[in-house]
């Protein structure tokens, strides 16, 4: 799956000179946390986050009146405190190099930049989390079969082969070593009406040990 794929392609965007307080604003009343910093062509320049401005703003034990507040704000630049160094992907780039420069870096998300680094997307965390739960197939009814067998060649492709023969479609397989020589296989499959196939496997030689069913509303597949 490709980043463009899931990116927002309607990105807010703020210049380096615009006011902490205009961003302030902006950050509340589109419930963002964090807006990339651009020039007028739209090439990145920077990222200012609501941390940065939470920073820059008085505490609550300030004696700073409200107004005082805002003036500070309103004189301080987003180029003051915007990140330069900015972590980005490409919309070509495969979602795992998204997830991995957001786990590397600790971030929550990433501008998406074209050839010329003009912003073309944001993807976050959260679109992440959705690609995940799609693509492990959670977001449908399912069944999760996992399977503790020997680590050989030709073990999922015997596995596979028996659901091919029953007639039922696979919606996901994952594999993890749990062992020098042995392997979990957690196979996903729609099995409304089709339990028997557990007991073909087992039939087979594979050892389950354990099987959980996901239900999901019509409405939410």
């Amino acid at each position: 799956m490709l980043i463009q794929e899931l990116m927002t392609t309607e990105v807010k965007t703020v210049g380096a000179d615009q006011s902490l307080l205009e961003i302030r604003e902006l950050l509340l009343n589109h419930n963002l946390r964090r807006i990339p910093v651009v020039d007028s062509d739209g090439r990145l320049k920077g990222i200012i986050t609501d941390g940065d401005v939470a920073r820059a703003t008085p505490s609550d034990a300030s004696t700073l009146d409200r107004y005082e507040e805002n003036y500070l704000l309103g004189k301080l630049k987003v180029k003051d405190l915007m990140t330069k160094a900015v972590v980005t992907v490409k919309a070509k780039d495969g979602v795992e190099t998204a997830a991995y420069l957001m786990y590397k870096f600790k971030i929550g998300a990433l501008p998406v930049v074209d050839d010329t680094n003009k912003v073309v997307g944001i993807i976050s965390d959260t679109d992440l989390f959705k690609a995940f739960v799609g693509l492990l197939g959670y977001a449908k009814t399912s069944t999760k079969i996992t399977i503790d067998t020997q680590d050989r060649v030709g073990v999922l492709a015997d596995l596979t082969k028996i659901f091919k023969d029953n007639g039922i479609n696979i919606i996901s397989v994952l594999t993890r070593k749990i062992g020098p020589k042995r392997a979990a296989i957690a196979v996903r499959a729609n099995l409304t009406g089709r339990m028997d196939i557990i007991q073909t496997i087992r039939d087979a030689g594979f050892v389950i040990i354990d099987i959980s069913t996901t239900k999901v509303d019509d409405g939410d597949e």
